[in-house]
C-alpha cells in the first residue's frame, strides 16, 4: 500500500507552519524549539525511508548551527562582529511570510474572476492522493516524529527486545479498530504507549493514516501544542 504524505513547498515552508502555532511575532518564538521540531521531522522522514529533499537537508545543518550557538555559553570577551545566522533566518521566513500570503491572495482572486468565464473542456487528472491537503494531518505526522525521537531513545536503552522482522499495516488497522470499538477516543500517545521497535511504530502510523482515509477514524487538536485525539466516526458507530 503507498500512502503519500502533502509534502512542503520547501524547508521555510515547514518552519513557517512550525512557527506559526506559537502564533506570536517571528521574531519573539523560541527558535530552538522550532529548530528541534524540525530536526525530529527531518529524522522520521529518514527513518521511514521516504526522500528528503537536498534542500531540507542544508537548512538542518544551517539550523544545527544555530541551535548550538544558542546552547553555548555566553563569551564575555570583545569578539568581531559577525553576521548573526539566527537573525538571517528569521529575516527570511518573516520575507517568506508576506511572499506566500500574497500569493495565497493572488491565488483566491484568481479563482474568483475564474467563475465569470467559460472554458473549454478540459480533462481532469488527479494525483492518487491518499490524505488530503490538511493542517491536522500534517500535525500528526509532527507529533509522531516527537514520538519518534521520545521512542528513539528508550529503544536504545532496550537491549533485551528482539525486534520482529516484519508488521502488516492490515494487522496494526485491525488492532486499533478493535480499541476505537472499546473506547471511541484514544491520544496519540496511547496510540503508540505499547509499540517495542522503529518498524512497529512506523507500521502503526501507516495503519492511523489509512483509518482516516477509509473515514473509519478522525484526528482532532484543540489547541495548538495539544493532544492530538484518535476518535472513530460517528457513521461507524453500531
Amino acid at each position: 500500500m503507498d500512502i503519500k504524505l502533502k509534502d512542503f513547498e520547501g524547508p521555510l515552508d515547514l518552519l513557517l507552519h512550525l512557527v506559526a502555532k506559537y502564533q506570536v511575532d517571528i521574531y519573539d518564538v523560541p527558535i530552538v524549539e522550532v529548530i528541534e521540531q524540525y530536526l525530529a521531522y527531518i529524522e522520521t522522514l529518514q527513518i521511514m525511508r521516504l526522500e528528503v529533499a537536498g534542500d531540507y537537508m542544508v537548512m538542518a545543518s544551517q539550523l544545527m548551527v544555530i541551535k548550538s550557538r544558542k546552547l553555548l555559553p555566553k563569551v564575555v570577551e570583545p569578539q568581531e562582529v559577525e553576521a548573526d545566522p539566527e537573525m538571517s533566518l528569521l529575516n527570511q521566513l518573516e520575507e517568506y511570510s508576506k511572499f506566500k500570503e500574497l500569493s495565497e491572495g493572488l491565488a483566491l482572486k484568481h479563482d474568483q474572476r475564474a467563475k465569470f468565464f467559460s472554458k473549454p473542456k478540459q480533462e481532469l487528472i488527479f494525483e492518487d492522493t491518499v490524505l488530503q491537503e490538511d493542517k491536522t494531518v500534517m500535525d500528526l505526522f509532527l507529533v509522531f516524529s516527537k514520538l519518534m525521537t521520545v521512542k528513539q531513545a528508550t529503544f536504545k536503552q532496550n537491549h533485551t527486545v528482539i525486534e520482529r522482522d516484519h508488521y502488516r499495516i492490515e494487522d496494526k488497522m485491525q488492532e486499533l479498530q478493535v480499541q476505537l470499538e472499546q473506547r471511541e477516543r484514544l491520544t496519540l500517545e496511547e496510540v503508540f504507549a505499547t509499540c517495542q521497535s522503529r518498524n512497529e511504530m512506523i507500521t502503526l502510523f501507516l495503519a492511523t493514516l489509512e483509518l482516516i482515509k477509509i473515514q473509519f477514524a478522525t484526528v482532532s487538536q484543540a489547541t495548538n501544542f495539544g493532544t492530538i485525539v484518535l476518535q472513530r466516526e460517528a457513521s461507524c458507530h453500531t
